[in-house]
């Protein structure tokens, strides 16, 4: 039996149609992966379902029943939850309350009675792989924690249809398979879970159907059992995908990157605890770790942004604090780890985001020649297929692939680049910007650039790097080489989650 019906759906946002005719339907009891590029239209409808937006034309049928939500509060009521990508956790507040708020349990004197909120949630648990500290703090847990609070607050107010948004973007191996094992004990207790998700190989591990959109349009649908994965990836993005380019082989040059036990002293955050790695010239190393391990501040000793002991040297120069722009001027690249926040002026247009850092290239006496900005940037666009309406559009209005690929446009075309430094390169990216941004990286490492590869993406770490660095706690846990064929995916997570390997 269907328990969620699609019919005709169409969401309109001015001339643009974000889904244009949409029907699909779901059985019960199942794990739906919904599945497109940027901008394809999944998340849009996945919000439709959830009542956070009211589509333009179609209707919608919830367990046989016509649905028109006046917002999420009648979807909740109906037995619907959604857990977004960006987990709405308070941090100082425990496990139980972050699961009460909103829907406390008060005692018979009007107080908060955990207590018998906590009885009442472990009646409910389908798995005791869900059960934790219900009085530690949310800042004190992991990711893969914070999203197991998430979902229990969808079973704590008796969710029997669930979606899920990218759960795996910031998970390790292990916490993506725990996760999933998760969503089946669920699935088996009769509930119906949707996963929005670009990784087909989840899909193909752990869902039972999958949906693709494309340009807002059905592009397939159909059981994960008998599917190939060309066929999914056709339907994603209507064509196959070609594989990646061969790399060249090669020695690597000399070393152009080196951090030599390096230590930081901050107050909050990971420290660094005598971190050691190497870059040479033609070559990837990936450094694979647990979100939050030290590589956020690796970043920023080699940038000089922050204070460390030990040494740091970029083409033979030392790297000093507050030195940034110097160390970028000897041709340092960057693909910054958080794009909205450290990479594009969202409310800007694409022609400024695209040269911006590059002002004095294109000042004569101290004013601006706009028209030679805007030629300039307009072919290194153009040279990585950056899809934009208009270079006066908002960047903010670009999918997040393309907001992407104009980082790497900016990056990579207005400087020698001898050195590429890319954290999460790929995160929150469709498939063909993915596969796009990968064979340049594999391009640039062939014409002899060194490249840091920093990503919580094993695969991708595994199809790209030379060398992997495993970092844990702020330490190196272990180094793996491609060519004496040490990069084992179990030893690699095992470093990441477990320390230093011996």
């Amino acid at each position: 039996m269907a328990v969620v019906r699609f019919e005709a759906i169409s969401q309109k946002f001015g001339e643009f149609f974000a889904l244009n005719d949409v029907s699909a339907s779901f059985e019960s009891a199942k794990i739906h992966a919904v599945l497109g590029e940027n901008g394809a239209g999944k998340s849009t409808l996945m919000k439709v379902l959830f009542g956070l937006q009211k589509p333009t034309a179609g209707r919608i049928e919830v367990e046989g029943i016509d649905r028109k939500w006046k917002g999420p509060a009648d979807a909740i009521a109906a037995g619907l939850g959604m857990v977004q990508q960006h987990f709405t956790l308070v941090p100082t507040l425990s496990v139980i309350d972050n699961i009460m708020l909103g829907a406390e349990s008060l005692s018979s004197f009007g107080r908060l009675d955990r207590n018998a909120a906590i009885i009442a949630l472990e009646k409910k648990l389908p798995s005791e792989s869900l059960r934790l500290d219900w009085h530690k703090l949310v800042s004190e847990l992991s990711v893969g924690e914070q999203q197991r609070v998430e979902i229990l607050k969808l079973i704590a107010r008796d969710a029997k249809i669930m979606v899920l948004d990218e759960p795996t973007a910031v998970l390790t191996p292990s916490e993506i398979e725990e996760l999933f094992h998760i969503l089946q004990r669920l699935r088996d207790s009769g509930r119906t879970i949707f996963v929005i998700t670009h990784k087909l190989a989840e899909v193909f591990s752990f869902c039972d159907t999958w949906l693709a959109l494309r340009a807002g349009r059905v592009g397939g649908t159909g059981l994960i059992e008998g599917t190939a994965l060309n066929q999914v990836v056709r339907a994603m993005v209507g064509s196959d995908v070609p594989p990646l380019r061969e790399r060249a082989v090669r020695d690597p040059g000399e070393v152009f990157l080196k951090v030599c036990d390096v230590r930081t002293d901050d107050t909050y955050g990971v420290n660094l605890r005598g971190f050691n790695i190497e870059v040479r010239a033609g070559e990837v190393v990936g450094v694979a770790g647990v979100d939050g391990s030290g590589q956020s501040e690796l970043v920023d000793c080699i940038l000089g942004l922050r204070t460390f002991s030990g040494d740091v040297s970029v083409g033979g120069r030392p790297v000093r604090l507050g030195e940034t722009r110097e160390v970028r001027d000897t041709g340092v690249a960057l693909i910054s780890e958080d794009r909205h926040h450290q990479s594009l002026w969202l409310d800007e247009s694409v022609e400024m985001n695209a040269g911006l850092g590059f002002e004095t290239s294109f000042a004569n006496r101290g004013w601006l020649n706009v028209a030679a900005w805007s030629q300039t940037v307009t072919g290194w666009l153009a040279s990585f297929d950056v899809r934009i309406p208009t270079m006066q559009t908002p960047v903010a209005k670009l999918s997040g692939g393309n907001q992407q690929k104009l980082i790497f446009a900016r990056e990579l075309s207005g400087r020698k680049t001898p050195l590429i430094i890319c954290h999460q390169p790929t995160r929150g990216v469709d498939l063909a910007a993915i596969h796009s941004i990968h064979s340049e990286l594999i391009e640039r490492r062939d014409q002899g650039a060194a490249v840091l590869l920093i990503s919580s993406e094993l695969d991708e770490l595994l199809a790209l790097s030379d060398r992997i660095v495993a970092i844990s706690d702020g330490v190196a846990a272990g180094e793996f080489e491609r060519l004496s064929g040490t990069m084992n995916r179990e030893a690699i997570g095992r470093a990441m989650t477990c320390g230093a390997t011996t």
